[in-house]
């Protein structure tokens, strides 16, 4: 990858970042006092009006506006590379809902914002037919598949996904070799892995149960975090952007908020790319944007299905992700 490939898409992307989700218009609609009110201000940011629509309409939108976003940068030739880092976990969600449901699911449990279509990844499912979805994929499917036949357990069939899904995903970003999207991919792998070190002990597992579950190929090492794991401790995870994260993992592990630890996780990826505001041009930007553009559609879920609950401005606030970006 060349910098200067992405001069165009680049200049692009600024000047959409202008009217996304703010921090101002964030507050405007956690202080609106109707879901429609609040709905309304979205549309300054490029989202048709909501209004008036159910939670199953609401989630609609917000798949369309994602999907919409990818397949149009994806028509960038440069580009199409750093967009498959963010809709390959949308193949491997359908993956695991498939594979559970036995093929038997609605449409609209299944995301469109991966790689291969709704209707394509359902019948390769069904039908045993696979050559035409990605090979990782595909090899997800029958191993999930032979996983939740052999041990009934949709706990262990998640974690065969995971792993392949972290490895495609690892695949994808050493191929740009592009240092900044290695490490961003690195991080998220170690972010798994602290979740699961953390989900681990607050449910008593042991060691042997983490050696199998944890995800290889990020900054940590596994060993280092079984061997941790022995003493309760989060160590080889200190002195990174995990750092804050870490210390509220230590706390969840005993009796702390597990919500406010996983909220440090994934304020920690979007640390790592706030960076970017400084480069001119080049993939690292366009990461930066479509990372944003995650966390734009994950924060208007929360207070949009927040107003339709009756859920609290306060409850909804301490719940939404930083952005850094």
């Amino acid at each position: 990858m060349k910098d200067t490939d992405f001069l165009f898409l680049t200049s692009m992307l600024r000047s959409r970042e202008a009217v996304m989700l703010t921090d101002e218009r964030i507050e405007r609609m956690l202080d609106a006092p109707e879901f429609d009110d609040a709905a309304k201000i979205l549309v300054d940011c490029g989202y048709p009006d909501m209004s008036g629509m159910n939670a199953n309409q609401l989630e609609g939108v917000l798949q369309e506006h994602r999907s919409d976003v990818f397949f149009e940068l994806g028509q960038h030739a440069q580009a199409k590379v750093l967009i498959d880092l963010f809709r390959l976990k949308y193949d491997y969600h359908n993956v695991k809902v498939l594979v559970k449901a036995q093929g038997a699911v609605a449409d609209h449990l299944l995301s469109a914002s991966g790689r291969v279509g709704v209707k394509e990844i359902s019948e390769a499912y069904v039908t045993g037919e696979r050559s035409d979805i990605p090979p990782m994929v595909a090899e997800a499917m029958s191993a999930a598949s032979g996983v939740l036949s052999r041990t009934g357990n949709p706990q262990a069939m998640d974690i065969e996904v995971d792993k392949i899904y972290y490895s495609e995903l690892l695949t994808i970003a050493l191929k740009t070799k592009e240092k900044f999207v290695v490490g961003y991919v690195r991080l998220l792998i170690d972010s798994a892995n602290l979740r699961i070190a953390v989900r681990s002990a607050r449910t008593g597992r042991d060691t042997d149960f983490l050696r199998v579950a944890l995800i290889p190929g990020g900054i940590v090492k596994n060993y280092e975090t079984v061997a941790a794991f022995g003493d309760k401790s989060l160590a080889p995870f200190s002195g990174n952007k995990l750092e804050s994260a870490v210390r509220l993992g230590q706390d969840a592990m005993k009796s702390g908020s597990q919500t406010m630890f996983e909220l440090a996780c994934d304020n920690a990826a979007l640390q790592y790319i706030s960076g970017t505001a400084y480069i001119s041009f080049g993939p690292g930007p366009v990461i930066a944007y479509l990372a944003k553009l995650e966390w734009e559609v994950t924060t208007v879920r929360m207070i949009l299905t927040g107003k339709l609950t009756g859920i609290s401005p306060e409850i909804i606030r301490e719940r939404l992700r930083e952005c850094h970006v």
